[in-house]
C-alpha cells in the first residue's frame, strides 16, 4: 500500500534554513503579539469587573441612602405631629370636663378629637376593662362589688395613643373587692 503513494510532487524541494528562520521569527512574533493580546484582554475584563462591581455597590449604597432618606422624612412627619397632639392634649382635657356642661362645647370637643384622629391619636378605653399596666397608671383602689377585682373602676384623666404608642397612660382607679 506505501508504494501506491506519491509523495514526491508535493515537495520538490526543502525550505532553506534562512526562510525557515524567516518563518519562524513570523511565528515567534504572532505568538508574542497573541499573548500581549491575550493579557490586553485579562486587563480589560478584570477592568470590567471592577467597573461593574463598583457601579453595583454604588447603586446599592444609593439605594439605602434613599430608604435612609424616605424613613427620616416619616420619622420627623410622625415627630411633629406627635408633639402637636401632646401640646393639644391638655385643651382637649378641658373641653373634656367643659363639654359635660354645655352642648356647643360638647360638639368643638368632638371636632377637635376628630381632627386629632386624623394624625393618629385614639383615646385608651378604660373604664370596665382589665387594668393594664402598659396603658394605665392606677392612683388608688377603691371598693366595688360590682366589678371584678382589677378591673378600672373610674377614669380620672383619659390616656391616649398615637398610632400604636401610648403617649399618655390613663389615670384610674381599679376596683377591689
Amino acid at each position: 500500500m506505501a508504494e501506491d503513494l506519491d509523495i514526491s510532487s508535493d515537495f520538490t524541494e526543502p525550505p532553506s534554513e534562512a526562510g525557515a528562520r524567516d518563518l519562524r521569527a513570523e511565528l515567534d512574533e504572532k505568538k508574542r503579539q497573541l499573548e500581549e493580546s491575550g493579557r490586553k484582554l485579562e486587563e480589560a475584563e478584570r477592568l470590567a469587573e471592577e467597573r461593574l462591581d463598583r457601579l453595583l455597590r454604588s447603586a446599592a449604597e444609593l439605594d439605602n441612602v434613599m430608604k435612609i432618606a424616605a424613613r427620616e422624612r416619616e420619622n420627623s412627619a410622625k415627630n411633629a405631629s406627635e408633639k402637636l397632639v401632646c401640646k393639644l392634649l391638655p385643651v382637649l382635657d378641658s373641653l373634656d370636663q367643659a363639654s359635660k356642661h354645655d352642648e356647643g362645647m360638647r360638639v368643638l370637643h368632638q371636632q377637635l378629637l376628630g381632627i386629632l384622629a386624623g394624625e393618629g391619636l385614639a383615646p385608651i378605653e378604660s373604664v370596665g376593662k382589665k387594668f393594664d399596666p402598659s396603658r394605665h397608671e392606677a392612683l388608688f383602689q377603691v371598693k366595688r362589688e360590682d366589678l371584678e377585682e382589677g378591673t378600672v373602676a373610674e377614669e380620672i384623666q383619659k390616656g391616649y395613643l398615637f398610632g400604636p404608642m401610648v403617649i399618655r397612660f390613663s389615670k384610674v382607679a381599679v376596683a377591689r373587692r
